[in-house]
């Protein structure tokens, strides 16, 4: 039913563990500290694990009563950097890391509440020294990265017949809107809504709307 402009474009406490044994060749001695005395995630951020969301730093959370606590820690000694909090409600996935912008710095997602089908999405980005700050919130069934353009979009349903794919770029103030395009498949019509980042941006308005039209 939906094409490309609907479709997916898309702590616990640090664990320290016990000293280890006197290592028993030259490439154990040179191993990172870190994979000696942090309890690292094996696949995504996971409860009660760090994360590496750098060379240096990782990321740590454990659920709290309606939200998370997340710690930024070094990942040579466990110290910590940076901690912040952020709320939840119903949502059924926890927190996850991805480059949303395509710049090589990984976003922390954090699902608050879902009604529907849409969930909304509380977005923090990396700035200085990879700390985290709030970015902003989206509201959709499928947050996912454009690729070829480095827009963050998410797709949205009001109803069944009207669907909403809006898309964002991330900036040093957060989520700015580029675009939201809605489609109302009972009228057979579309409407496009051009946010403050769309001039800048490389698309086109008559494209995107006939794209959209062609589909109903």
């Amino acid at each position: 039913m939906m094409n490309v402009y609907w479709s997916a474009l898309g702590v616990v406490s640090l664990t320290l563990l016990g000293a280890c044994s006197q290592p028993s060749s030259s490439s154990e001695a040179d191993a990172p500290a870190h994979s000696a005395r942090l309890a690292m995630c094996g696949d995504g951020l996971a409860e009660g694990c760090v994360e590496a969301v750098s060379d240096t730093k990782g990321l740590i959370y454990s659920a709290t009563d309606g939200g998370y606590e997340f710690r930024l820690l070094a990942l040579e000694d466990g110290a910590e950097l940076q901690r912040f909090g952020e709320e939840h409600g119903n949502a059924v996935s926890g927190p996850s890391l991805e480059d949303l912008d395509q710049d090589g710095d990984l976003e922390l997602i954090i699902p608050d509440f879902t009604g529907n089908v849409n969930t909304v999405y509380r977005i923090w980005q990396q700035v200085s020294d990879a700390r985290f700050e709030p970015a902003g919130e989206v509201s959709g069934f499928d947050l996912t990265p454009d690729v070829q353009t480095g827009l963050i979009g998410i797709s949205s349903r009001g109803s069944a017949v009207q669907y909403s794919y809006t898309t964002h770029v991330l900036t040093e103030d957060g989520l700015v809107l580029v675009y939201q395009l809605d489609a109302d498949y009972a009228d057979a019509a579309c409407v496009l809504t051009q946010g403050p980042a769309f001039e800048a941006s490389s698309h086109d308005a008559d494209l995107l709307l006939n794209g959209c039209e062609a589909e109903l």
